[in-house]
């Protein structure tokens, strides 16, 4: 089965995606007592993955409003493990995803534009019912550098592992159903490295330089729901964070004047995680989807026009593409071997 698992795992990292997908079975190939056996899954392993990329393009000639033209490229890749029988609940997935973007009479000609790896893995122990002591870990960063752009140059600002994130908690976590998950915790940890030296020297990820480590204890909430209307033809795929930190620092993060943080800034230290997919079936090798993602992240900070006041901003972007896709699920029941739907 690990054998099985890794090869799976393999392929679908090399066709890229960044979507969580589901079994489709025929109705008439299964009883009744056999839907319901696949459907909650409480019998072994169920594990697959979905890669893609999308390819959008602008052209212009001789087109009195204006224009530029440019190419762009994504590639996303998600993988997952899901594992429930009796009182234990295992979820594991891998995602990732790389983007590209060219502008004609743009002087640095290729532009990243997206740029994200991210493995996250839960467990949890059924008390009562719905009701799951659990503990989880999560680690992200990116694939490459990034620049800061300007008419004359461009500026580092983030690379492979700086920052490099790493989450950890253990709480309570309310599943009512196989497509709601509440996860809560007052125990929770959260570690920021930044390894380039030129990058933690500009303290935009928490740290204090020559300290390249942001650490945090607090709390965690997250909110996941995931569904498939119309046939596995759609579905929408939504995880929410928040994380309050407990812990004072001893530099303001905004105010270089201050020996200390203020009471405000601290009061207003509550970091927001919030992905959505909404994904659009069109065959089995074509697809839609839009993606959001909003971040508030406190220690992350931006310059103003005083040298020593940096500020927090509410970040966003969205990722709206039409490109192909690939897909593999398989569902492992008792006694069975592996089987691919």
């Amino acid at each position: 089965m690990k054998k099985l698992f890794f090869v799976l795992i393999s392929c679908t990292m090399l066709q890229l995606s960044f979507a969580q997908v589901e079994k489709q079975i025929a109705a008439e190939a299964l009883s009744s007592a056999e839907k319901k056996k696949l459907e909650d899954t409480t019998d072994g392993w169920k594990f697959g993955g979905t890669g893609g990329v999308t390819f959008n393009q602008a052209g212009f000639k001789n087109w009195a409003p204006g224009g530029t033209n440019s190419f762009s490229f994504l590639f996303n890749a998600r993988v997952f493990a899901d594992y429930k029988k009796k009182n234990h609940l295992l979820q594991m997935w891998a995602a990732g995803e790389y983007g590209i973007q060219f502008t004609k009479g743009d002087q640095y000609k290729f532009r990243k534009n997206a740029d994200r790896w991210e493995i996250f893995a839960k467990y949890g122990y059924r008390i009562y019912k719905p009701l799951y002591v659990a503990t989880y870990a999560n680690l992200r960063s990116q694939f490459a550098k990034s620049y800061n752009y300007t008419d004359t140059a461009k500026y580092l600002i983030a690379r492979f592992a700086s920052p490099l994130i790493f989450e950890g908690a253990i709480g309570l976590d309310y599943v009512p159903n196989k497509y709601i998950s509440l996860f809560a915790s007052p125990l929770a940890a959260k570690v920021t490295f930044v390894g380039d030296n030129s990058i933690a020297a500009q303290n935009l990820y928490g740290n204090v330089f020559p300290s390249k480590i942001k650490r945090e204890f607090g709390a965690v909430l997250i909110a996941t729901y995931k569904q498939d209307f119309w046939k596995q033809n759609i579905s929408i795929a939504s995880v929410f964070k928040m994380y309050k930190n407990y812990l004072r620092s001893n530099a303001d993060p905004f105010d270089a004047t201050l020996p200390r943080e203020s009471k405000e800034h601290y009061r207003k230290n509550i970091d927001i995680d919030w992905q959505t997919t909404l994904g659009f079936k069109v065959n089995k090798f074509l697809s839609a989807s839009v993606f959001t993602h909003l971040i508030w992240d406190n220690d992350v900070t931006f310059p103003t026009d005083d040298p020593n006041i940096k500020t927090s901003k509410l970040q966003f972007r969205d990722i709206i593409g039409v490109g192909l896709v690939y897909q593999s699920n398989w569902q492992k029941g008792k006694g069975e071997k592996p089987k691919k739907f």
